[in-house]
């Protein structure tokens, strides 16, 4: 027992120094110039490079709602949420049909390389108090059609409160704020 202690304190310990998250006008300038690709392909979550950490990716979903985003860059953030995690994704796929017959095109598909379980992803950004909480039951309705499980993001504070309580009683979905806990509860990951 004498050598076995012996050997543990002559080890050295490692610290790794991790520097600070970088300030959030820096992070959303890395989504708006990172092109993640994944339109026709599988981008490898484990392989994926990245234009932040796990944590600044949190940080940015976190303060998406004080942010001016095009549809595409808050689709960017979901997906890099995603990969941070070690996710494979791809975005813009055709999975299904709508209600009415149409092509469904999914914002962005997800899967677990451990197991190949697959969540697709609807994306509703609304900065702005507007017309967005109508499109909610469509949207809704469109995710019960999908051949696999499917979650709504929603993030940009323009929602109506009453239109988020019906939404999240209604259906999967989650504020793009919580979607790296969501994702790491789905996906037990």
């Amino acid at each position: 027992m004498g050598a076995e202690r012996e050997a543990k304190v002559s080890e050295p310990e490692v610290l790794q120094l991790v520097p600070p998250p970088r300030p959030v006008p820096d992070l959303f300038a890395a989504v708006r110039a990172w092109e993640p690709a994944g339109i026709g392909s599988w981008i490898l979550g484990a392989q994926a490079p990245l234009p932040m950490t796990a944590e600044e990716a949190r940080l940015l979903a976190g303060r998406v709602d004080g942010l001016e985003l095009t549809a595409p860059e808050f689709e960017r953030i979901i997906a890099l949420v995603g990969l941070s995690l070690g996710l494979d994704c791809r975005r813009k796929l055709m999975v299904g049909k709508t209600i009415y017959g149409k092509d469904r095109e999914v914002d962005v598909l997800f899967r677990d390389a451990r197991n190949g379980n697959r969540l697709a992803v609807e994306a509703k950004y609304q900065r702005v108090a507007g017309t967005a909480d109508e499109k909610l039951p469509y949207a809704v309705l469109n995710l019960q059609t999908l051949p696999l499980p499917g979650v709504i993001v929603y993030g940009g504070g323009g929602f109506h409160l009453g239109a988020l309580h019906w939404l999240c009683a209604s259906t999967r979905a989650t504020d793009i704020a919580r979607l790296a806990e969501w994702l790491t509860v789905f996906f037990a990951l």
